[in-house]
């Protein structure tokens, strides 16, 4: 029997972790690390937040009832966060990383997509290995521009991250076209591109003085969120940007969109924004996360989550998870406090890109 079969909250009971993952007392014995204890964070109307490794919660979600997963997941550069470690072996990061993509392709829908933000010198191993699976297709390598890169000894110097995108077989995937404002000359206003002289094939597509371009699999306008002044201290945040157009690019509203690495919560501020349902999971503490929820959620829970969200799960599983997080006395959200610096009326959190 695994030793994750019951996990303990701090203030409630036990909660029985009714489908253990397999694969985490065989991460433990690597000496890699001791998952913390499932616990639900927030039932919110538009999603739902654990604090649980990604096996665990993985663990627990059904087959074939996820549209669209996002993952940014740590990039095994030896950095230390206060809950965890980012260094492993880079057979043993391998391994690690097949076992919850495979677990993530186990829980698509049939036509539902696979997201992964990663270096590209993981995301060609990723690829190539996910090219051996008969039940998903590779769709798309987009490059995002690296704006605060710098120069490596020895090699080129970096200047992009990747997002690989593959699909569940089985049904047609969803594909939206979306778009951005055409960039523009910062001191006159005029458009910084003629487009080959295809320009009037765009006017259709503006909108409030702005004319917006369909996005290509090159994003020079996403920047890393490390001078974010709303970002958390110890989170390895992404601009809202980047899984707002994947969620924009492979979903409907009302689907569901997973984030087992869910850091600050961006992935959930883009599904909420957009009318989509969401799971967020991440194994380090959820204040940050809980924060951005207070802010642009509000902080109100529900006593259970949407019925849409409910299928996700095993009724059992679910039913044990809402009793233990209505246990608590005092809920975490409530002293989550603010992001740091904030002024959420600001631009930079608005939505930069649409589907017309």
């Amino acid at each position: 029997m695994s030793t994750y079969n019951k996990t303990r909250v701090q203030g409630g009971k036990s909660i029985d972790n009714i489908s253990p993952s397999r694969y985490i007392s065989r991460m433990q014995t690597n000496g890699f690390y001791a998952p913390p204890p499932l616990s639900m964070e927030y039932v919110g109307p538009g999603g739902i937040f654990f604090r649980a490794d990604a096996l665990q919660l993985l663990a627990n979600i059904k087959t074939g009832s996820i549209d669209l997963a996002f993952v940014d997941p740590p990039f095994n550069l030896r950095k230390s966060y206060p809950d965890f470690g980012d260094e492993m072996g880079a057979e043993f990061y391998k391994g690690w990383c097949r076992t919850w993509l495979l677990e993530l392709v186990r829980v698509l829908k049939p036509g539902g997509s696979l997201f992964i933000y990663h270096l590209p010198r993981w995301l060609i191993e990723f690829g190539n290995w996910l090219n051996t699976i008969h039940s998903v297709e590779y769709k798309a390598w987009i490059a995002l521009k690296m704006k605060s890169g710098f120069p490596v000894k020895g090699r080129i110097h970096p200047a992009h991250y990747g997002l690989l995108q593959y699909a569940k077989i089985g049904a047609p995937p969803t594909f939206n076209v979306v778009r951005t404002k055409s960039p523009v000359c910062r001191h006159c206003g005029r458009l910084i591109r003629d487009y080959g002289g295809y320009k009037d094939k765009y006017k259709k597509y503006e909108l409030d003085g702005a004319m917006w371009v369909q996005i290509s699999d090159f994003w020079e306008d996403t920047r890393p969120a490390r001078q974010e002044k709303a970002r958390a201290k110890f989170v390895n945040e992404l601009p809202v940007q980047i899984p707002e157009r994947a969620i924009l690019l492979a979903t409907k509203p009302g689907d569901v969109v997973l984030d087992c690495f869910a850091g600050g919560g961006s992935t959930l501020r883009a599904a909420q924004l957009h009318q989509r349902l969401w799971i967020g999971c991440d194994i380090g503490k959820p204040n940050a996360a809980l924060a951005r929820i207070a802010i642009f959620f509000g902080a109100e829970e529900r006593q259970s989550p949407p019925s849409r969200l409910k299928e996700c799960f095993s009724e059992k599983f679910l039913k044990t998870a809402l009793h233990q997080s209505a246990q608590r006395k005092r809920r975490r959200i409530s002293k989550a406090g603010k992001l740091a610096k904030s002024n959420v009326a600001a631009d930079k959190y608005a939505s930069k890109s649409r589907v017309f």
